[in-house]
């Protein structure tokens, strides 16, 4: 059987664009014409491999961006869906927009709703982003969700840039001072051993530490390196696992100031979602589903449950959000609000924009701690190197005078 595309005229005079499965061209105007339509454009698909789709290891953000800002332009111009994604799919300046828009229109040409369509491939969009495109689909509202779509991933897109930015000087730091403490191990001392040995066994205690410390350095890096390979390999499949990943989770908002932080970062996306699926329609309690899967962190994610549970039960949203430690009191206060006012959406927007602001402010400050601290810390370490060289060296000179 071969897929058919067609544009057809229906009783009403409505077009109806679809398509069909028929062995010939000819069964399938003769099908049409038994369906009342009068076919005036006919194609047959010639379906392409998804392997463009399935060699990309991840949908990266700037993909989604430009997806969800074309696809705003285009169904806000009254273009079809279909239409739509192969003008995108045609777009050779943006790529892997272009290839992610191949991969739905497949499957929407297969007879996939556009919300369908995006949960099939692989690997698939975050679920409130397909959850979302649904409650677009049957609000009739894709455009809207489509814009706010662009802007939310446009936001989370400048918060991981400016960690990624604020994270280029300490490691810097670190792969600087690495190098320095393996040159001194591996070049000066062997080149200083002769010296520094000289002695024997009334040498230094300094010079037989770094001498020790360069030798266990250039005899055992071998097995050194194994055991780093052995430990990654392990450590990631341990995070691979349901008890990995939530001890993970755990340990991470933990942490200080970067437990709070990634905390903001996650409730913020939380709620910004959930106010644009509550404005398009979707009730309470699916949409808080819907949200609960695009949670990254397990242990956040696990805490929600209750509240679902709760809010199912006929409890409001912002008692069951004061009932749980790790949402903030901000955000249950201006659900709280927003409950009262009948505007919940806009205040979970509100909220949305205060966490943001607030984890914004908290990476600042704590990159400006993590600078000095870090160049202190790695200026001990190497001073520490370079002392025992130096103490060595004197010791041995001592000797000899």
């Amino acid at each position: 059987m071969r897929h058919f595309r067609f544009s057809a005229y229906g009783a009403g005079g409505q077009i109806v664009r679809d398509t069909v499965s028929a062995a010939t061209e000819t069964d399938v105007l003769s099908q049409l014409s038994r369906d009342g339509l009068i076919p005036f454009e006919l194609e047959m698909v010639i379906a392409r491999p998804r392997q463009k789709a399935l060699r990309r290891k991840r949908i990266t953000g700037t993909a989604l961006i430009g997806f969800c800002r074309s696809m705003a332009s285009m169904v806000e111009g009254g273009l079809p869906v279909d239409e739509a994604l192969q003008l995108i799919a045609s777009d050779q300046d943006d790529r892997s927009a272009a290839t992610l828009a191949e991969a739905v229109r497949e499957e929407i040409i297969s007879g996939a709703s556009l919300a369908d369509a995006l949960s099939r491939i692989q690997p698939s969009p975050p679920d409130y982003l397909v959850g979302l495109v649904r409650a677009g689909e049957e609000g009739g509202s894709l455009a809207t969700v489509f814009r706010r779509l662009a802007l939310a991933l446009e936001s989370e897109n400048r918060l991981a840039d400016a960690v990624k930015s604020a994270l280029i000087y300490p490691s810097v730091l670190c792969v600087t001072a690495l190098a320095s403490i393996c040159l001194i191990l591996l070049v000066v001392a062997p080149a200083l051993k002769p010296v520094l040995m000289a002695s024997g066994a009334d040498a230094p205690a300094a010079a037989r530490t770094l001498i020790a410390a360069s030798d266990l350095v250039r005899e055992g890096w071998v097995w050194g390196l194994i055991s780093v390979l052995a430990l990654c390999l392990g450590l990631s499949a341990w995070l691979r696992s349901d008890h990995g990943r939530n001890r993970l989770g755990g340990w991470v908002l933990k942490l200080p100031l970067i437990g709070q932080t990634v905390l903001d970062i996650e409730l913020a996306r939380f709620s910004a979602t959930l106010a644009a699926l509550l404005e398009n329609g979707v009730s309470i309690v699916p949409a808080l589903i819907i949200v609960r899967q695009g949670v990254g962190n397990p242990v956040l994610q696990a805490s929600i449950e209750p509240v679902i549970d709760s809010v199912r039960e006929g409890s409001r949203l912002s008692t069951s959000a004061l009932d749980n430690t790790l949402i903030p009191a901000v955000l249950a206060n201006l659900v709280a609000v927003g409950e009262r006012s009948g505007h919940l959406p806009i205040q979970l927007m509100q909220a949305a924009s205060v966490l943001e602001e607030r984890s914004r402010r908290r990476i600042d400050r704590t990159v400006a701690l993590a600078g000095p601290t870090l160049t202190l810390v790695l200026g001990v370490m190497i001073g520490a190197v370079v002392l025992t060289l130096l103490s060595a060296i004197m010791s041995v000179n001592d000797l000899a005078m």
